[in-house]
């Protein structure tokens, strides 16, 4: 005959500052103190009066540490002073994660020029060289181009000479 272990799991104890939470049957909210949890579910105390409202045989949520928790009912202890200690395992949890909506085109994030490699130069030098050409003479002129970046230029480069003779 083979005996079937059931594993054990390590509870941790809650510290009473940090043990309110809520579990919900249906429409019924009532007030629990989380006194242990583990990996595989919680300890709560809970008033007489406040377990005889919960419906039996059905899933509840638990709602602690701003995580919401189905569990069930496994085991349950009358404790002292007209308190109840149920055992609750933990059947999924049903936390919403929140709604990162984010315009559309900031989707496609820019990546600083480290993470990008050699993209970030490569890109720089084809719109050097395309202004170059824009700026040529023959290229320029045809297309009307060459006047208005050689202004351009020099209005730049004579906004840079006074700059530096100002701090002379």
């Amino acid at each position: 005959m083979t005996k079937i272990h059931k594993p054990r799991y390590y509870r941790c104890r809650v510290h009473e500052d940090q043990a309110a939470a809520v579990l919900r049957s249906r429409r019924c909210r009532v007030d629990a103190l989380v006194q242990e949890m583990s990996i595989d579910g919680f300890t709560v105390l809970l008033r007489v009066e406040d377990v005889e409202q919960l419906a039996a045989a059905r899933a509840w949520v638990l709602e602690y540490a701003g995580a919401t928790i189905e569990v069930e009912g496994e085991w349950f202890l009358n404790a002292h002073e007209g308190s109840v200690q149920i055992g609750l395992r933990r059947l999924r949890d049903l936390t919403r994660l929140e709604n990162n909506s984010r315009p559309f085109f900031s989707r496609w994030k820019s990546t600083p020029i480290r993470g990008a490699g050699h993209c970030g130069l490569i890109c720089s030098g084809l719109l050097l060289c395309l202004f170059l050409v824009l700026a040529l003479p023959s290229v320029g002129d045809a297309l009307g181009t060459a006047p208005k970046i050689e202004s351009a230029v020099l209005s730049i480069w004579s906004g840079l000479s006074n700059l530096v003779r100002g701090m002379k």
